[in-house]
């Protein structure tokens, strides 16, 4: 009978205890998902900073944007703007835009 108790304890696993984290709390769980919910949102409203270099001189490309709206303001204040198209000429200092397919301006830089 010794016998046959050491052979079933010899072939039964031993229960290995699993490695890695912890068990989170209900409270954990909540800022955790709050947290990965503000880092989505701020990661889906990234505005990249855009800034052209040109022969020494350098001009951020949001404020060509904003100076393009301006311009476009002054001539048509109650008009939405729907549709910006700005093209950026270096070699001329200069930045056109199209504003709703219709309207046709420039910029100095």
């Amino acid at each position: 009978m010794d016998k046959e108790k050491t052979t079933s304890a010899a072939t039964e696993p031993e229960a290995k205890k699993k490695g890695g984290r912890k068990p989170m709390t209900a409270g954990e769980k909540a800022a955790a998902a709050k947290a990965r919910a503000e880092s989505k949102a701020k990661a889906n409203s990234l505005k990249p900073s855009v800034i052209l270099q040109f022969q020494g001189s350098e001009v951020d490309l949001d404020t060509l944007v904003e100076a393009a709206k301006a311009g476009f303001r002054q001539e048509k204040k109650r008009t939405l703007i729907t549709d910006l198209k700005l093209y950026v000429k270096p070699e001329e200092r200069m930045a056109y835009y199209v504003v709703n397919e219709t309207f046709n301006g420039s910029v100095a830089f």
